[in-house]
């Protein structure tokens, strides 16, 4: 369940930024501030964010001044699945 949390969280930021991105530091600051997980840590939303890339809902983007420092943006799979859930 916290998976799907953090899942529908990582999702639900990227759609508000698009065609922007979000990196994991922001988006579980975001998530402790909003009460959806207080405990949120960026490493759990990394990993989320990876599977993600993975299932083909978001596409990891560098960093412009930071290549190693991952960053994600919602594909159209992902704001169609937000979309058709009705989660957005």
């Amino acid at each position: 369940m916290r998976n799907e949390t953090i899942r529908e969280s990582i999702l639900i930021q990227c759609y508000g930024v698009r065609p922007g991105t979000r990196d994991a530091e922001h988006m579980a600051r975001y998530a402790r501030r909003e009460g959806e997980l207080v405990d949120a840590v960026p490493a759990e939303f990394a990993r989320e964010a990876d599977y993600l890339v993975g299932r083909g809902f978001l596409e990891e983007r560098p960093d412009e001044l930071n290549k190693a420092h991952k960053r994600w943006a919602i594909t159209a799979a992902g704001v169609d699945h937000l979309e058709g859930t009705g989660l957005v």
